[in-house]
């Protein structure tokens, strides 16, 4: 059972779907018969994400239009109705529906029923690509633990615009889905030689993906700075320019490294080497 997608484009929201056949369907939540029916079972409840500074036990959240929509006509969700909210700071809630209707839906925090937790420390820096595939990147960075994500102008760079704010709503339900606490932050576009120059802080490293150029295996690479604050340098659909390369390539926090002896696409890049920064960090002591 997973989450599914809203508009980004418009409102994000919350998705509980599934089906052995592949097929839509919509689940039905049962009507609370006391508040202890519905603790042992938590993980079948559809997860909302709520646009609140703070969360606190019987405080009341308005719900935005799109999510309105979601719960009464996709998931059929009536007064009474549990979910599961969070806001990105203060953990998991367990939610009551106490008021629904065409223009306004109204949800109470009943009890906390996970402690906030961070993701990792590691954010990326990637060149715009064509719009699905940057979607895509945005969307696994964010299922994959990433703090944060830095669209960056190269000079082989054919995108030269970032939606920012519906990249956060794509973050946000990916957030929704893959049971993450915390959001993933998303910067305006920058050129990368202000994103590399400008203060870059002390003990963070980079790790430069680069291509057709003698570097290590990122592994190999990694293995002295698994619990150093890291970054990942994915680049455009061109590739980086001989002068990027000579000039990253001198900075002294930058980590050359090799993916493999094929060319990948931006987006596999950004999945190979999460993974094997997760695989290195988990097997660390």
């Amino acid at each position: 059972m997973k989450a599914g997608r809203g508009n980004a484009e418009n409102e994000f929201i919350g998705v509980d779907v599934g089906g052995h056949d592949g097929k839509r369907i919509v689940y039905q939540q049962p009507k609370m018969l006391g508040f202890s029916c519905m603790t042992t079972n938590h993980k079948n409840l559809l997860r909302l994400y709520v646009s609140r500074e703070t969360i606190s036990g019987e405080e009341n959240a308005e719900l935005s239009k799109g999510q309105i929509h979601y719960l009464r006509n996709v998931m059929r969700l009536e007064k009474g109705g549990t979910l599961r909210a969070f806001n990105g700071r203060n953990g998991e809630w367990l939610a009551e529906v106490t008021e629904i209707s065409k223009k306004k839906a109204i949800v109470t925090f009943l009890e906390k029923i996970r402690e906030q937790s961070t993701s990792s420390d590691i954010e990326i820096l990637a060149s715009p690509v064509k719009k699905e595939a940057f979607d895509f990147m945005v969307e696994k960075a964010t299922e994959l633990g990433a703090a944060r994500f830095r669209p960056v102008i190269c000079e082989h760079t054919v995108i030269h615009r970032a939606n920012e704010e519906r990249l956060k709503a794509l973050s946000i339900e990916a957030s929704e889905q893959c049971e993450r606490l915390d959001l993933m932050e998303i910067t305006p576009l920058e050129s990368l030689l202000n994103a590399l120059t400008n203060a870059w802080p002390s003990g963070r490293k980079l790790i430069f993906c680069i291509e057709r150029a003698e570097a290590p295996p990122i592994l190999r690479a990694l293995e002295a700075h698994t619990k150093a604050p890291l970054s990942i340098l994915i680049g455009p659909e061109g590739g980086f320019s001989d002068a990027e390369v000579r000039a990253i390539s001198a900075m002294p926090f930058v980590i050359p490294v090799s993916l493999g002896p094929r060319i990948l696409k931006a987006e596999t890049a950004l999945i190979a080497s999460l993974a094997c920064i997760q695989a290195l960090r988990d097997r660390s002591p």
